[in-house]
């Protein structure tokens, strides 16, 4: 884990009112933590797997954007924050998205549409048509 880059995150994350996000790209920069996204996992696929399957699907035509949202931000000096929702905003169906992130064990992949996520989400994108992957 990069420490200076985890300190960094916690401390923009700090200012932000909850519950906090974070482009997905920035959550994984530095990240090395399995205790930061699908610990519940009996067998975890990894941070990599995690990053870069995430990190995908910005390059979607339907996607406009992908965010961690946080819902520990500080388990301790030695852990990155933690996040067991990832918001997809844009158009891309569910069952094209359930299939993306299937390798991810998510326990949920829903049409959110803007209940429960972040109100930020709201302000950065007018029309907010949302997503949500989830590990329980």
């Amino acid at each position: 884990m990069d420490e200076a880059k985890c300190k960094s995150l916690k401390a923009e994350l700090a200012s932000q009112p909850e519950p906090q996000i974070v482009p997905v790209a920035r959550f994984f920069d530095g990240n090395d933590d399995l205790g930061s996204i699908g610990c519940n996992l009996i067998e975890h696929p990894g941070i990599e797997s995690f990053r870069s399957i995430l990190g995908g699907l910005t390059s979607h035509a339907d996607v406009t954007a992908v965010f961690a949202q946080i819902s520990e931000l500080d388990a301790g000096e030695d852990s990155w924050p933690f996040a067991d929702k990832i918001i997809v905003v844009g158009q891309i169906s569910i069952e094209v998205l359930s299939r993306l992130v299937h390798d991810l064990q998510p326990d949920e992949v829903i049409v959110s549409d803007g209940y429960g996520i972040s109100p930020s989400i709201a302000q950065m994108h007018k029309s907010v048509h949302a997503s949500v992957i989830w590990w329980d």
